[in-house]
């Protein structure tokens, strides 16, 4: 695992993650966006679906995530510091 708090970048603004192991290996990549609602809505404009999103995970950091049309699930995140 990735501690957020140990992966700041020079404004003070960080992500964590990690790697698991399932039956559903994946790798998921995250975009940081000003807006998670307005890419969401884009990525879907743009033939991709919709998972899930936004989703404020605190009031730090709020995610949403889409498949694009090959079916890659990507990750967009807006983190407040």
């Amino acid at each position: 695992m990735i501690d957020r708090e140990e992966n700041l970048n020079a404004a003070g603004i960080g992500l964590g993650g990690g790697i698991t192991t399932g039956d559903d290996p994946r790798v998921t990549v995250y975009v940081e966006v000003p807006d998670v609602e307005a890419a969401l809505a884009s990525a879907e404009r743009l033939g991709g679906t919709r998972v899930i999103g936004p989703l404020a995970l605190d009031e730090h950091l709020e995610i949403g995530l889409f498949n694009d049309p090959e079916e890659h699930l990507i990750g967009v995140i807006r983190a407040n510091s």
